[in-house]
């Protein structure tokens, strides 16, 4: 639902039997709001190398992050080595997200993690060695 959007979002209520007046309401606020959102310009920010704009008067732009690139790589212990795990990711950007999941999929702080080049980022876990199962990375960027 869009913010500060007037749908009732408790309407209709299962189980209950109700009033067709709450369902036209609802309906004529989702099909205004449709067609106020058809006149705006929304810039999707991924591979897209224009500055974004300013929507209705507002005092900084709507953008919307859309991950294009996404790297996904699972490991085990014997890749690691030293506590150390290079990745190459081969994303054409230095600046990437780095997010590393244990054998259990609990998200964890590696120790370290060093963006060496716009292909590869170093993962130091050296305080989770040895790794027990397979561990999982995404990088993003």
């Amino acid at each position: 639902m869009a913010i500060n959007s007037r749908v009732n979002p408790n309407f209709p209520l299962p189980g209950i039997d109700q009033s067709s007046k709450g369902f036209r309401d609802n309906f004529t606020i989702i099909k205004t709001e449709i067609e106020a959102l058809q006149g705006k310009s929304i810039q999707l920010v991924g591979d897209i190398t224009s500055p974004p704009t300013v929507l209705d008067g507002a005092t900084t732009p709507v953008v919307i992050v859309t991950a294009s690139k996404i790297y996904r790589k699972s490991f085990i212990n014997s890749e690691v080595s030293g506590g150390v795990i290079v990745v190459t990711h081969n994303l054409g950007n230095k600046i990437v997200l780095v997010q590393v999941s244990d054998n259990l999929d609990n998200v964890i702080s590696p120790d370290q993690v060093t963006l060496l080049n716009s292909t590869q980022a170093q993962i130091t876990l050296t305080s989770f060695v040895p790794l027990t199962g397979t561990w999982n990375v995404i990088v993003r960027g």
